[in-house]
């Protein structure tokens, strides 16, 4: 499987972490630490007139003129990890299919909502699945959140994140290309269960066991693309990465940590987002895209370029 076309938005609004902070009823001090621990400063926003909606329409359309001449979409699925119910959240995937020419009157639309940030793994598993079928041919991914209509105290999850809004479209298409999509993972650790309502203890017993989520997941793959994949993550903080590269088996790996101080952590579609600028024929490197979500959900898949000398399989 193939990503054939990619196209992503990151709102450039943005709410800076004092003030999202203080909506949480921490002080300025609690907003120095954290923005030094964690590498977090300000979170994308959607501005008032803007919508999930809205902005998967935008990115439809321009993933639209890279079909080819009489092709058309033939299967939608939509994955987000934040399904709470609200107006800027919700998206009317009919309404975008009548709205979007080259979608076919007849293509499925599916759409994921697990609560959690590792579903954009769960949406590419479906798509691999649709597209080996044989009866789909082309198939949109829609990956993304906003929580532009809550409370800004809903943003912050006190030593562990703060949450922006941040989309992503990409068109899957069997065979191989310049983004081919292989050894899909998709674990579950119910043992975290709490997820975001989890105490300030689970929260740290999360923490305590991230390293070995991330091994777990990347035990996929063979430990020469391990060694010169870029890793592509969800941006849940700075600290969790620095504290895995301190590890004497991981100082040589490469951790793409970009999006943390300019976004903040966009949820479900930070790999993607992520995988624009490290594209591996842009790279001339594979790349690893994960989420360790803090329900213990985990996902994981690996990049490669058709174009670049081939990597060993994964596992």
């Amino acid at each position: 499987m193939n990503i054939a076309s990619l196209a992503t938005y990151i709102p450039p609004a943005r709410v800076p972490l004092d003030l999202v902070v203080a909506h949480r009823g921490g002080n300025p001090s609690e907003a120095r630490t954290f923005a030094q621990l964690f590498g977090m400063r300000q979170a994308a926003t959607l501005a008032d007139d803007e919508s999930a909606e809205g902005c998967f329409h935008t990115l439809l359309q321009q993933l639209g003129e890279s079909l080819d001449e009489g092709e058309n979409v033939d299967a939608v699925i939509l994955a987000q990890g934040l399904p709470a119910p609200s107006l800027r959240q919700s998206v009317n995937l009919a309404s975008l299919r009548q709205r979007s020419t080259f979608i076919a009157a007849d293509a499925p639309l599916l759409t994921l909502n697990q609560q959690n940030c590792a579903t954009l793994f769960w949406g590419l598993r479906l798509a691999e699945q649709l597209l080996a079928s044989g009866k789909h041919r082309c198939v949109a991914l829609l990956v993304g959140d906003t929580l532009a209509d809550f409370d800004l105290a809903e943003r912050y999850i006190p030593g562990c994140t703060m949450i922006a809004d941040g989309f992503a479209a990409a068109l899957l298409k069997p065979g191989g290309g310049q983004r081919r999509v292989s050894g899909i993972q998709c674990f579950y650790h119910p043992g975290f269960w709490q997820g975001l309502d989890g105490t300030r203890e689970d929260t740290k017993r999360f923490y305590q066991s991230h390293n070995h989520l991330v091994e777990h997941a990347l035990a996929s793959y063979p430990e020469d693309m391990r060694s010169r994949a870029w890793l592509l993550p969800h941006n849940i903080n700075r600290l969790s990465w620095q504290t895995w590269l301190r590890h004497p088996g991981n100082r040589d790996h490469s951790v793409a940590t970009d999006l943390l101080g300019e976004c903040g952590h966009c949820y479900a579609a930070d790999p993607l987002l992520l995988l624009e600028r490290y594209a591996p024929q842009d790279t001339g490197r594979p790349a690893l895209l994960l989420s360790v979500g803090l329900g213990g959900w985990v996902g994981c898949a690996a990049i490669t370029s058709d174009a670049l000398p081939e990597t060993a399989h994964v596992q």
